[in-house]
């Protein structure tokens, strides 16, 4: 499978709550994101008609009487496949944690999904991985400020792997 921008993946995570239309996405995302993620109303369609070019969503119109017709977005079987595949693997990058990341554990949480802890585990997995090789640099470097930006790394992922272990673990396990 292709990988795609984790906004996509927001987006699909929004619609396996159920269909709605593109001001309620975007709102859905404004209160329930918005300390982490913003998408602009351009890019909220933009990326909305990929993901149904895709075959991830489909849509359909709703005509009101009073007010202008209204386009319904839903997720299809396959955009299902695809935000449960994404949703529960870890990232790969230390700059993922802060914005996807904690977006995987929002959704993980509030649509009620199995497999957070087996999540937050692997997450250290991949962080304890990028911990050795961040080690190992340090060993080879001479020069003191390339090892100081390496021991600043280093320290970095040891933050996320303690609050992984004691915030984040708690988070995804507690129903």
């Amino acid at each position: 499978m292709k990988t795609r921008a984790a906004t996509e993946y927001a987006l699909l995570g929004v619609l396996r709550g159920g269909a709605r239309h593109g001001y309620e996405i975007r709102h859905y995302i404004e209160v329930h994101l918005g300390s982490t993620w913003y998408v602009s109303t351009s890019q909220l369609y933009a990326l909305l008609k990929r993901l149904e070019g895709l075959g991830w969503l489909q849509s359909c119109v709703e005509i009101q009487q009073t007010r202008p017709s209204k386009r319904i977005f839903s997720l299809t079987p396959q955009g299902r496949k695809a935000f449960d595949a994404w949703v529960l693997s870890p990232a790969k990058h230390v700059r993922d944690l802060r914005v996807e990341f904690l977006a995987k554990l929002f959704f993980i949480k509030n649509l009620r999904l199995e497999g957070g802890g087996a999540l937050v585990e692997s997450q250290v997995a991949v962080l304890n991985s990028l911990k050795e090789k961040q080690v190992d640099m340090q060993k080879r470097v001479q020069d003191g400020f390339q090892k100081l930006v390496l021991d600043a790394r280093i320290a970095n992922i040891e933050c996320w792997i303690v609050w992984l272990r004691k915030k984040a673990n708690k988070f995804v396990s507690v129903k």
